[in-house]
């Protein structure tokens, strides 16, 4: 600086390259900031459509008005006969007003399946309409007009088991005691059950295959007038999956382990009441299935506490097959395995972009930065 204060060049360079630095680097905090608002904005956008809109990509059934939609879709008005002298649909009549049948589709119905019992039922002409309605001439008969109808009926019995007791005369005569020889029975599936192979069978598809819970299937056996409790219902369950199922999830988890694909994910499930965990803590449902061409498919289910790498370790052990997941670290921990990548995943985080594009109005990320996380090992 000069005696008069003034600046040198020097000192007004080195003044113009911070300031410089500074203005630098106070544009480079602005488009991280401008970025991470961007990102946030994309994050709000798809919390908002998780929460307020279906989170599948793939539109739910309603099921509000399922009967008038199924009633519309192509081939629905296979349960309608052509008509006839009986009826409009060759179905006695009812006094109900006929379903109209859209213009330009075929009528006709699938005939019921040969394999299933008929029971005849007869219908004939009262004695005095024998007679023709010309004529008055007494009518013969000439044959007849047989329209099939599926009925099924939910009915409940009760087995008596009677199991005949033998004693010894002689015995009776001359000893202090008499043996009593009683009738056995066949192997029963839960010893001391009230419920047969039959009643077991029922309830399992009922929970198992339809997804009905317990105290929907305690109402509907209380509807067919036997009040069976929720507890033993589950009882019932759980016996049977200890006693019997359990031997066919593991044949059917060898012949899994045994295929050249599984298909393996992770999703979370709440368990109300587990012994030394809270009603709140994360549980997981482990699956794995087969691959869709494969002649032999599989789908188990193993539920865990936890999402650890131990779980997929121990159920698939030193599976040397290809294993496709969601990119999930646990699953890439199987040494042995041929690790591919799913794409409907992949696909997800496209949608994900596309969607958050749209709710925020701003430009959307490029494909391999919204695939990053995925793609990095």
């Amino acid at each position: 600086m000069t005696r008069a204060g003034t600046p040198t060049v020097a000192e007004l360079m080195a003044l113009l390259a911070a300031n410089a630095a500074e203005n630098a680097a106070l544009r480079a905090e602005r488009d991280a900031l401008e970025q991470r608002v961007v990102k946030l904005e994309e994050e709000l956008a798809l919390a908002q459509l998780h929460r307020f809109a279906p989170r599948s990509e793939k539109h739910m059934d309603r099921v509000f008005n399922e009967a008038e939609s199924a009633a519309l879709e192509a081939g629905a008005d296979e349960g309608l006969a052509d008509q006839d002298e009986v009826g409009s649909n060759g179905l006695p009549d009812t006094g109900l007003p006929e379903i109209e049948i859209p213009e330009g589709r075929k009528r006709g119905r699938k005939p019921l399946p040969a394999n299933l019992p008929r029971h005849r039922v007869e219908y004939d002409l009262a004695e005095d309409q024998k007679t023709c309605p010309c004529c008055r001439h007494l009518l013969h008969r000439m044959g007849e007009l047989i329209t099939e109808q599926l009925h099924i009926e939910v009915k409940a019995t009760v087995l008596q088991n009677a199991r005949a007791k033998y004693a010894c005369r002689n015995c009776e005569r001359t000893d202090i005691s008499t043996p009593v020889i009683i009738a056995p029975m066949p192997k029963q599936p839960l010893p001391g059950s009230i419920a047969t192979a039959s009643t077991l069978a029922f309830a399992l598809v009922h929970k198992f295959v339809d997804g009905t819970p317990l105290y929907r299937l305690a109402q509907a056996f209380e509807r067919a007038g036997v009040p069976v409790s929720r507890g033993a219902l589950g009882h019932w369950v759980i016996g049977s999956s200890e006693k019997h199922l359990v031997r066919i999830y593991d044949a059917l988890k060898q012949r899994l382990l045994s295929q050249s694909v599984i298909h393996g994910d992770e999703t979370t499930v709440q368990v109300l009441k587990e012994k030394d965990r809270k009603a709140t803590d994360a549980s997981y449902i482990w699956a794995y299935r087969s691959g869709q061409d494969s002649a032999e498919p599989v789908v188990l289910l193993e539920y865990q506490p936890g999402r650890g790498q131990v779980h997929p370790q121990a159920f698939l052990g030193d599976y040397r097959g290809i294993l496709m997941s969601d990119g999930y670290q646990a699953w890439r921990t199987l040494q042995g395995a041929t690790h591919v990548g799913c794409m409907a995943h992949a696909r997800r985080r496209f949608v994900n972009a596309l969607k958050a594009g749209k709710k925020t109005k701003l430009p959307t990320r490029t494909g391999f930065e919204v695939l990053r996380p995925t793609l990095s090992d």
